[in-house]
């Protein structure tokens, strides 16, 4: 860019080819691929041709080259090559600068040598010439490294005569050295800057490129900036503290371990084989019993810190580079290396360590036992630590780490491991079953169970296998099969059920429930005796267990388990799972009776006792499916979608993979349904999540009933299915799946969500006839009544239009119902209640009354947020006025619902309205 270098470039550049020619300009390429670049282009014969170029080679003696040194030999050529550069390039009137790094490695240095010896030989170079400018070569070296022949060769270039030699030696920096330098950069006193220049030393062992490079990290990342209200750089020493050191301050600090104490780098070795970062109480554990180390650790390290190579953060020591800890880790021998981490494990076990240090102790082991050969002792040893650190990870919700631990134990096993070590083997097996259903490796947890069940000695042995079991059915959608393992379980416990349940035996049961439980209070409970008899607590668990597979596939069940459940509290005492009874027994009252009020009164007493639970996590998460549905009836039921959430994190952290996706699931349909406070284009992001986490823990029921409400959200955003949900289902072969595995659950889910898509769709015939095919159920279901109002605003629009009585009847139905519901909760069902009142007002023609009832359904929609429905009153409504000639009107209420349905994300809706508008025409009729 410089127009006063660009003559002497085309100059040098011409010089260099006209004396070696193409075949020595292609050699030189080779050696200086930089070269080529240069003569890649013609711009420097720019006004010549290429036979001019060739011609205008300078003279021989001008450029003082012997015959020799034009033909050189096959062994100088390269030294002839370089030479040419050289003496071309002083000949423009310009200095040359070589720089050279590292020569104190043997192969740089022959270069060098070779090249000075060569350059000070040419008789250009040695002159005195005028017409050739001198040659500035700058080599580095670390003079730690140089050995005794370096130094006789940099002695020889020192004392010949045609050279000229300057040293200069770059020290390290000392404290007041960075001192001064952060005083006079940042304009600050010696006093101010002294702490940070400390700092800055100890990050950077002195190397001034360090240094700066260290300063240029802290100013980027803000720790050091300048401040415009104080006028001066400011910065925080212990944010500063935390800046990482330099990859290279950090291969400068390797190169000193030589030099440091035996004692600090046994201590360095132990650190190093726990990894980068080690608590403060696992060298206390160590220095405890003095096993691996016969001095203090803790004493060592204090010279490491001073040292730059270990730093401490309240109670953690670490490295200051990954780099410094794989140096020391690696340069230990193998075998001591695995000696070394069997030591720290058994020194730290010895020291009863528990929790976290037990843990890393059973870390270290397992990384001797790699490889190792074991005595029949030790395997045995190994694999019940292993066990042990399995159980804790899992108390802690590691189910990864707790996989691991297991599989080691598993791996330590004896041939004949049910005979000699059968407890032991109970336990793994029993483990890793438990971690294959959280992890959804159902092919891994059934090979356990069955394994574990072909195995065990006693009928009690085989509980935790059973109630693993029961959750691998269902898993599979096995729900009948799982219902009757549990009750063949119970039977054995001594609590039998009828086969067949008719509606008198539920009501019977339902009558002792509310006999039982009248004037149940939290106090009441809470003074109750623990429950103490064994097979009792067992019979408990089972009941817990059946709750859920029951009403999925044999609802008329629930009554007598909850009743059972209630009954043994009352006679045995109370546990964790009579909470799931009272739970269980609100719900039923609510799905088989009208006494709704008495269910949510129960259900919330056991919610009030789960509190002073200490397993409260555990068992709110496997109770939410029950009591937050029904909290959802009662209360606003914006309030409630919280406790989905919830459950659904207590599930997930107790390894309850089951409740967890169910809790998932009912958060993602209750949004849809019933709250609509969440846009749906980030619904229909919750319910891709859901489908994916269900597939991936292969919990086929959530799976296959999430994907018909996923399409009703994807079809009113008008948007396509996310491109990573999980392969859909038609709505028959969801239908096909749950007749042939009786899952009455899946069934009416597949309806309801078809239902959606037909109502917003106004497809009402579909909407009715969808209905008519959900078999007929003696219990109330979770939403059911969303589905009663689709069914009624359905029948009652086709009664309008067709005036059959069959349609007005099913609308009064509905109607009826959700003015009972409102009844109960006013804030949830006034909306939709006034709505249907509205529809039936226009169905008998009185215009007055459904006009107020529009209105009235409209402002209780808003003022309860609930924006879907307030959108659908708005729409209603609209029609309504023009089909009566209120063309303005009815206009404009059209307008309203777009707002609302866009401002829920409903964009299919949005362009239907439109079009609805638009087909009304002079006539004013709204087709359906």
């Amino acid at each position: 860019d410089d127009p006063d270098m660009l003559e002497p470039f085309h100059q040098a550049c011409h010089s260099i080819y006209s004396t070696v020619g193409d075949e020595g300009l292609q050699q030189l390429c080779e050696y200086l691929p930089n070269l080529g670049k240069v003569f890649s282009t013609d711009i420097f014969f720019a006004g010549t041709s290429s036979t001019t170029a060739r011609r205008g080679r300078l003279r021989d003696e001008e450029m003082a080259f012997s015959s020799i040194d034009k033909v050189g030999s096959a062994v100088n050529r390269r030294t002839h090559l370089l030479q040419v550069v050289i003496k071309c390039l002083c000949t423009v009137g310009k200095h040359i600068l070589l720089t050279w790094d590292d020569i104190q490695w043997s192969d740089s240095w022959v270069c060098v040598k070779d090249f000075l010896t060569n350059i000070t030989n040419i008789p250009c170079m040695s002159s005195r010439n005028s017409r050739y400018c001198g040659c500035y070569v700058v080599g580095t070296y670390r003079e730690h490294e140089l050995d005794d022949a370096t130094l006789k060769n940099i002695q020889v270039i020192e004392d010949c005569e045609c050279t000229r030699v300057t040293k200069l030696v770059i020290r390290e920096m000392d404290t007041e050295d960075v001192t001064q330098l952060l005083s006079s950069t940042l304009c600050l006193p010696g006093r101010y800057t002294r702490e940070l220049a400390g700092l800055v030393l100890m990050k950077t062992q002195g190397n001034p490129l360090f240094v700066i490079q260290f300063l240029r990290s802290i100013v980027q990342n803000k720790m050091l900036s300048f401040s415009v209200r104080a006028r001066r750089w400011e910065w925080d020493c212990d944010i500063v503290d935390m800046q990482m050191i330099s990859d290279g301050v950090a291969e400068l600090l390797t190169t000193r371990f030589d030099q440091l104490p035996v004692a600090m780098m046994k201590t360095l070795n132990i650190a190093s084989c726990l990894g980068h970062q080690v608590e403060e109480s696992t060298i206390v554990a160590l220095d405890s019993k003095n096993e691996v180390l016969p001095f203090s650790m803790q004493y060592q390290l204090q010279f490491a810190i001073q040292e730059g190579i270990v730093e401490k953060a309240g109670p953690l020591y670490q490295f200051t580079h990954e780099i410094i800890r794989k140096t020391i880790y690696e340069h230990i021998p193998l075998e001591h290396c695995k000696l070394l981490h069997k030591m720290i494990g058994e020194s730290l076990l010895n020291s009863g360590a528990v929790n976290d240090i037990y843990l890393l102790a059973v870390d270290q082991i397992n990384i001797y036992c790699k490889d190792a050969v074991l005595s029949q002792e030790k395997r045995s040893q190994y694999s019940s630590v292993n066990a042990t650190a399995a159980k804790f990870s899992m108390a802690s919700s590691s189910f990864e780490r707790a996989r691991c631990y297991i599989d080691v134990g598993i791996n330590l096993l004896e041939t004949d491991r049910w005979t000699e070590q059968y407890s032991l083997c109970l336990d793994l097996y029993e483990m890793s079953a438990s971690v294959s259903c959280f992890k959804g490796d159902m092919n891994t947890m059934s090979r356990c169970l069955h394994e574990t069940i072909a195995n065990v000695k006693c009928f009690e042995d085989g509980l935790t296998s059973n109630t693993l079991l029961a959750k691998l059915l269902a898993a599979s959608s096995k729900y009948d099969e799982a219902v009757n393992n549990c009750l063949s379980v119970l039977s054995t416990l001594g609590e039998e059920f009828p086969q067949d349940i008719t509606m008198p035996i539920v009501l019977n049961e339902l009558s002792v429930i509310q006999t039982i439980l009248a004037n149940i209070t939290v106090d009441q409970m809470k003074l109750m005796p623990p429950m103490t008899d064994g097979p009792k607590l067992k019979a408990m668990k089972f009941l817990s267990i059946i709750c859920v597979y029951s009403i999925i596939s044999k609802p008329m069940m629930l009554p007598l388990i909850s009743c059972r459940m209630v009954r043994l509290m009352t006679e045995y005492g109370f546990c964790d799972d009579s909470i799931i009874g009272l739970v269980t027994a609100g719900w039923t009252l609510y799905t088989f009776t009208n006494k709704i009020k008495f269910g949510y009164r129960i259900i919330k007493v056991a919610e009030s006792l789960i509190q002073s639970r200490p397993t409260k996590s555990i068992i709110y998460s496997r109770s939410c499916g029950y009591f937050a549905w029904l909290k959802a009836v009662v209360e606003p039921v914006q309030s409630v979608m919280c406790d989905f959430g919830d459950a659904y994190n207590s599930s997930m952290l107790a390894g309850d993979i089951e409740n967890a996706m169910l809790n998932r699931w009912a958060y993602c349909a209750a949004s849809l349904y019933l709250h609509a406070g969440i846009p749906l284009v980030a619904l229909s992001k919750n319910f891709a999540n859901c489908v994916q986490h269900s597939a991936k823990y292969q919990q086929n029921t959530v799976l296959y009933a999430t994907m018909p409400h996923f399409r009703a959200c994807i079809y009113l955003t008008g948007e396509a299915q996310p491109k990573d949900a999980a392969e859909r289902m038609s709505y028959k072969e969801i239908d096909k799946i749950g007749q042939a595995t009786n899952n009455r659950f899946l069934i009416f889910h597949n309806v309801l969500g078809q239902m959606g898509i037909h109502f917003w769709s106004r497809d009402y015939v579909e909407v009715v006839k969808l209905s008519e095919k959900l078999p007929p159920s003696q219990m109330k279901r979770a939403m059911e009544y969303i589905l009663f109002f689709y069914q009624g605003i359905a029948a009652i629009c086709l009664a309008r239009q067709t005036h059959d009585l069959k349609w007005r009847a099913m609308g009064e139905e509905a109607a009826t119902w959700l003015s009972q519901l409102k009844s109960v909760s006013n804030w949830n069902f006034e909306n939709k209640s006034i709505l249907l009142q509205a529809e039936l007002h226009y169905l008998d023609g009185d215009l007055e009354l459904a006009d107020s009832a529009y209105k009235a359904s409209i402002k209780s929609a808003h003022d309860h947020k609930f924006i879907h429905e307030e959108a659908l009153a708005y729409e209603l409504y609209g029609i309504f006025c023009l089909e009566n000639n209120m063309v303005e009107k009815g206009t404009k209420q059209l307008q309203m619902a777009i707002g609302k349905y866009t401002q829920w994300g409903a964009m299919m809706k949005v362009a239907e309205v439109r079009s609805l508008m638009e087909l009304a025409g002079p006539t004013h009729k709204i087709p359906n």
